[in-house]
């Protein structure tokens, strides 16, 4: 065997060394050109695949990165690592319950594997599981109790699960050891604002601000919590700040748009929403608040066209559908009354 994988004056074992010492440092054109003659050599060696996948995912060439893992689970099936790394690429793919299936197959080739079993969880939040994605978490921190990214997405899922004090619990011992950590300050605030504790949650964001003021969700979150304490200057300015540092925050945008509607500035509102249409052309709120404006304004033309392309994009919302059976009844209504000729 030995002298067949020589065939070519090449070894291919020198040739995966090379690939990773270039891989290390830095050099990454260079180590895919030694992985991928590893592989011409020897096709029969996972890891020489594994590697290709996990240089070609570094470089965002995800489909590509995708079938060198699949050919390496293809040869080696039962190793933990790559059914992990497999599943990396398929969450980036959007695959979330493939995803799933792979760090699940991780955990079981090796049930001590940390890595997946906090990526598990991830994905199971990211699929709304929170209660399973609760229990991974609490896993991972009955072993690692200072695994710190694991504490944060457990209060981040009990936050979603509606276990605000146990949240505010998790981030005030986090923010204990990392208290100049704005993410987490942010965190808190946004717990704290959902248990009704409106001045905590006030010092929480403004803290979150002090430490990084470019943040655009720390200043839409501010807003929100100015809104709710009736500030609403105060609340549009920071709406205002938000999408001066991300023009394209639909979050900030659609609530700016929504604070106007609802302070009766719908000239105001009635441009916010279509500017959010611009940038996201699905967006419900958008369509649904905009048709509301149009057919009290009496722009029904408007807003048929609104609701037709709203129908198009395959958007299905009730108050929608209540507008667009009210501008066919309307529009009825008209065609009788016109004068027959």
């Amino acid at each position: 065997m030995a002298g067949f994988l020589n065939l070519f004056g090449d070894d291919p074992n020198e040739r995966f060394r090379r690939g990773i010492a270039a891989h290390e440092r830095g050099k990454l054109e260079v180590a895919e050109q030694e992985y991928e003659r590893a592989i011409f050599l020897n096709p029969f060696v996972a890891q020489f695949h594994s590697n290709l996948g996990d240089l070609l995912h570094q470089l965002g060439r995800l489909d590509e990165a995708k079938d060198a893992i699949e050919e390496a689970l293809r040869i080696d099936p039962k190793n933990a690592a790559i059914n992990n790394n497999y599943a990396v690429i398929m969450e980036e793919l959007g695959s979330l319950n493939t995803a799933e299936k792979y760090y699940k197959r991780a955990i079981f080739l090796d049930p001590k594997y940390t890595h997946a079993r906090v990526n598990l969880a991830d994905v199971l939040g990211r699929l709304r599981e929170y209660s399973k994605a609760e229990a991974e978490y609490r896993y991972v921190l009955a072993e690692h109790p200072e695994h710190t990214h694991t504490r944060q997405n457990l209060a981040i899922t009990l936050k979603n699960l509606g276990n605000y004090d146990e949240a505010a619990i998790e981030l005030t011992a986090l923010i204990q050891q990392l208290p100049d950590d704005p993410y987490l300050r942010m965190l808190l605030g946004m717990v704290y604002q959902l248990q009704g504790k409106l001045d905590l949650a006030r010092g929480e964001y403004q803290a979150s601000i002090r430490l990084d003021p470019n943040n655009p969700a720390a200043h839409n979150n501010f807003g929100s919590l100015l809104e709710d304490l009736g500030e609403a200057q105060e609340s549009e300015r920071e709406y205002r700040t938000a999408l001066s540092l991300d023009p394209d925050y639909t979050l900030g945008r659609e609530n700016l748009a929504r604070l106007f509607f609802e302070m009766g500035d719908t000239n105001q509102s009635e441009l916010e929403w279509k500017q959010l249409l611009q940038i996201q052309p699905d967006n419900v709120k958008a369509h649904r608040h905009l048709g509301k404006i149009l057919f009290a304004k009496g722009r029904f033309a408007e807003a048929s066209e609104l609701v037709e392309k709203a129908m198009e994009q395959g958007i299905r919302d009730d108050e929608l559908l209540e507008m667009a059976q009210n501008l066919k009844k309307l529009a009825d209504a008209e065609s009788q009354e016109d004068p027959v000729d």
